[in-house]
């Protein structure tokens, strides 16, 4: 009947397993069903039934469980003369709700010395330490955690923030492969070991964190300013990077990464610049040119659904940008032939960037900042035209 009861509350019938537990006098089980089931009133009457009958520590636990009262815990810890660890897990986690952080370590030091094989009480005395920046504790407290519990990925990422807190980069960054490895669909794992990574100049690490990015879905959390970072320290073959390796041993991965991120989204112009950038380093001068084509055909619908003035001129400060890289690149010699597709287009794009600038200046209200970017560009629309109708040089 024991045996039939637990089953029944294993698979969630608890009502049915109460009644089983009430038949064998198992009041400790009974009272345990009837509080998960939600029948506190009734689990109260039991309980304090059973107070009057003969108290126990664990009855003054199910107590202070229903009336979220910190006597009954303390009161089951002086029941049993301080060999009660129950009674201290339950007190330290109601500290630990109530932001009592330095009581709640104390009681969660007393219950594992008693019973050191609860990795979540290890768990939350590490968090409450964190809080306190208590660092140097909180990695011990971590480490036992783990001791008890080695595929607890929260565990291993919270270690290497007491790692990182310190400026042990390297064991953080151990730890957070770890961590990696046990929780590999979670972005924000991969979002502290990027973090982590960008510290060491991991260039291998980086890439690795944002390949993952794109396979979860979250290309937003892809920065430009690290990509850029990572691509400049490849096509400018950096020295002295995490291990003592350089810039050039990564051409193949980064290259990777970039077919992955431009194949997932191809509406980012910032990712077509940097790809242009790293293509143009390895002397493939048409798939470079393909990227930034691919860039302002990116940003020129951005630009103008942009409202915000500010945000505005930015972006229109890197479409001048953009275009004037696409003339200079279109007189490359090796490009001839790409020149004498795209040179008729490229005129025609120019010239339509301009006139929707004009309209805009053409709007009654003070000259914006940017007035000046519109002569330009149109500047460069008439080289343009003149070029495509002489043909290519």
């Amino acid at each position: 009947q024991r045996e039939h009861g637990m089953r029944m509350m294993r698979m969630g019938m608890v009502s049915t397993a109460h009644e089983e537990f009430k038949k064998l006098r198992m009041w400790d089980e009974a009272i345990d069903c009837l509080m998960v089931a939600g029948r506190n009133a009734e689990a109260l009457d039991l309980i304090k039934g059973l107070l009057e009958q003969g108290p126990t520590a664990r009855l003054w636990c199910c107590l202070g469980d229903l009336e979220k009262e910190a006597k009954h815990y303390e009161k089951a810890w002086e029941f049993s003369n301080g060999r009660f660890a129950r009674a201290q897990r339950s007190l330290g986690r109601h500290h630990f709700k109530h932001g009592d952080l330095k009581r709640a370590i104390s009681c969660f030091s007393k219950a594992l010395e008693i019973n050191p094989m609860h990795s979540d009480i290890w768990f939350t005395m590490g968090v409450a330490q964190i809080k306190l920046e208590d660092y140097d504790n909180a990695a011990l407290t971590f480490a036992r955690c783990l001791s008890v519990n080695d595929e607890d990925a929260q565990a291993w990422a919270n270690l290497a923030a007491t790692h990182s807190a310190r400026g042990k980069l390297q064991e953080a960054r151990n730890c957070m492969v770890e961590a990696t490895k046990r929780a590999r669909t979670n972005w924000k794992m991969w979002e502290s070991f990027l973090a982590i990574c960008m510290q060491l100049r991991d260039v291998q690490g980086c890439i690795q964190a944002m390949s993952r990015f794109v396979e979860l879905e979250q290309i937003p959390r892809i920065r430009e300013k690290v990509l850029g970072a990572v691509t400049v320290a490849v096509i400018s073959d950096q020295e002295g990077l995490y291990g003592s390796h350089t810039g050039r041993e990564y051409v193949r991965q980064l290259g990777n990464l970039f077919k992955l991120l431009t194949d997932h989204q191809a509406s980012d112009p910032a990712h077509w610049r940097l790809y242009a950038e790293f293509q143009d380093s390895r002397g493939e001068d048409a798939s470079a040119l393909e990227c930034r084509l691919k860039q302002f055909r990116a940003a020129k619908p951005r630009l103008f659904d942009e409202r915000d003035p500010e945000c505005f001129a930015i972006m229109l400060e890197d479409v001048e940008q953009c275009l004037l890289t696409l003339e200079k690149t279109l007189e490359r010699p090796c490009l001839v032939k790409q020149a004498e597709m795209q040179l008729q287009p490229f005129a025609y794009t120019v010239r339509d960037v301009a006139t929707q600038l004009q309209v805009r200046l053409d709007t009654p209200g003070p000259v914006p900042a940017w007035a000046s970017r519109q002569e330009s560009i149109s500047a460069l629309a008439a080289r343009a035209e003149a070029r495509a109708a002489a043909g290519p040089v």
